[in-house]
């Protein structure tokens, strides 16, 4: 199988954050014994074109994928309702976007949900969509393992700032954490030196209205043996189960309860070997594969 990932779909701010999502995704695909390549806008009429998420930067390429019969598929890397809304109405959006996603999704080959609550709005588009959770790849343990002593960051939050990420991050300070907020997306490699500074990699949610769970932020630090604080209100979701949970407002005092009585380094290895052991990727893939995609093409 030939797999053609392209990036163009995405404003270019965006391709670092999708990065560890290409990276999952590919090294599962070869792992499966597909060929696969990266780029921006190189269609590939004898490949399956691979687009992440929505199309932001050219709206009619849809239409013109259709029309020109050009095979791909779609990751969809975000919570979505049935009725078009995207992450809980949180963030606005265009319905422009939605538009070109709906006419994308119906003409897909097939669409790999990342996330499970978005495969009934999928579906309702596509009857070919599946759910692809990430698992354990060892390629992505990309950091290198440093000692309790280095660990000179007790809270890491990367990622798009907003209001109440700097509420919360500014509490922590005030609460005598040392912490480390970019306050803007950073690439991976500054992303990852950090990560090995640190004590509890943070996924606290953007605003109010939001209830995600950031599975590739949570697989990459599992994976890398970094302990994961999850605002949730959902403590037994699958991915959550990985990771150290808090309460929406009760992120402070948790922090200090983990960071105080926990040991985290003997925590993490346990959520490690449990995640390489109960959730290899290579036969995650295998299945999505063979239930959406003709493998002989």
């Amino acid at each position: 199988m030939e797999f053609n990932i392209l990036l163009g779909n995405l404003k270019p701010h965006l391709w670092e954050m999708v990065s560890d999502s290409v990276r999952f995704v590919r090294l599962a695909l070869e792992a499966c014994g597909a060929n696969v390549r990266v780029g921006t806008n190189q269609l590939d009429a004898k490949a399956i074109n691979l687009f992440f998420d929505r199309f932001y930067e050219d709206q009619n390429l849809p239409h013109q994928m259709k029309v020109a019969g050009i095979r791909y598929g779609l990751v969809c890397t975000e919570v979505l309702s049935a009725d078009g809304i995207w992450n809980y109405g949180a963030e606005g959006g265009d319905q422009g976007e939605f538009a070109a996603f709906e006419l994308a999704a119906r003409n897909a080959d097939f669409i790999w949900c990342l996330l499970e609550e978005s495969v009934p709005a999928c579906t309702a588009m596509n009857p070919n969509s599946a759910y692809l959770p990430f698992g354990y790849l060892p390629e992505m343990e990309t950091l290198v393992p440093k000692p309790a002593a280095a660990r000179d960051i007790d809270l890491l939050m990367c990622g798009f700032p907003s209001p109440r990420r700097d509420a919360i991050m500014a509490a922590f300070a005030a609460d005598g954490r040392a912490v480390c907020y970019p306050g803007i997306p950073v690439p991976s490699h500054l992303r990852d030196a950090l990560m090995e500074r640190t004590r509890i990699n943070l996924s606290l949610q953007k605003t109010e209205a939001h209830e995600i769970i950031s599975v590739t932020r949570i697989c990459h630090s599992v994976i890398n043996r970094i302990p994961v604080l999850l605002e949730t209100t959902d403590a037994e979701a699958e991915f959550a189960k990985l990771c150290l949970t808090t309460a929406p407002g009760e992120a402070t005092r948790a922090a200090a309860r983990y960071l105080d009585g926990t040991d985290l380094e003997a925590w993490a290895e346990t959520r490690y070997q449990e995640f390489a052991d109960t959730m290899p990727m290579p036969p995650i893939m295998a299945r999505v594969l063979a239930a959406t995609v003709d493998t002989g093409y």
